[in-house]
C-alpha cells in the first residue's frame, strides 16, 4: 500500500497501461487501476482479465480510488497489500457493510481506536471511519448507476437518512 504522504506523481499513462496490461508487480503500490465498467480497483499485478484501456483510470492512492466510488478487487485485494491481519479483518467488515464499527465496537474486537485511526491515516490517508463512509458512498453510487432508486441506494448502502447521505457526499 502506498504511504499517504508519498509523492502523488504518477508515471505516464502509456507506462501505467503497459504495466497494468502486462501485470507488472514492480508497479504495485505506485498506482492503482480503476475499471469503469465494473467499479473495481486493482493492483497493477492483478491476475483478473484485463479491460480495454479506454475503460480504465489510474489513482495514486487507495483513498482516491475509494472516494471515486471504486471497491477493492476480490482477487488482488489492493487495500490489503501488506496489511496486518487485524486490518484485513476491518477492511472486510467495511466491504461487507453489515456492521458499523464504532470506537466501542473496535474495543470489543480488542483493537484500540487510536491505533486503528493512526494506521489508516498513515497507510490510506484517511481514518477507518472515513474509509467505511467512502465504501458506503461507493455502494450507493453503484446502485444508482445500475438504475436503482435514490431511496434504495441510500438505505441499502447503510445510511440512516437522506441527510446523512448528503452530508457524506458533501464531505467526499
Amino acid at each position: 500500500v502506498m504511504n499517504a504522504t508519498a509523492a502523488r506523481i504518477l508515471p505516464s499513462r502509456p507506462e501505467m497501461e503497459r504495466a497494468f496490461l502486462s501485470s507488472d508487480a514492480a508497479y504495485n503500490g505506485v498506482f492503482f487501476t480503476g475499471v469503469r465498467t465494473t467499479g473495481i480497483f486493482c493492483l497493477p499485478s492483478c491476475p483478473a482479465r484485463k479491460p480495454l484501456p479506454r475503460n480504465i483510470e489510474f489513482f495514486p492512492t487507495v483513498k482516491e480510488a475509494v472516494f471515486a466510488g471504486y471497491r477493492p478487487c476480490k482477487r488482488c485485494h489492493p487495500a490489503e497489500n501488506g496489511a496486518p491481519d487485524w486490518v484485513r479483518t476491518l477492511l472486510q467488515a467495511a466491504e461487507d457493510g453489515t456492521v458499523r464499527l464504532s470506537e466501542s465496537a473496535l474495543r470489543e474486537r480488542g483493537l484500540e481506536p487510536a491505533r486503528v485511526r493512526r494506521y489508516f491515516l498513515q497507510e490510506y490517508g484517511m481514518t477507518f471511519q472515513a474509509y467505511c463512509r467512502a465504501r458506503r458512498l461507493g455502494r450507493a453510487f453503484e446502485a444508482i448507476r445500475e438504475g436503482g432508486s435514490i431511496d434504495d441506494a441510500v438505505f441499502n448502502a447503510g445510511f440512516e437518512s437522506h441527510s446523512g447521505f448528503r452530508s457524506a457526499f458533501t464531505r467526499a
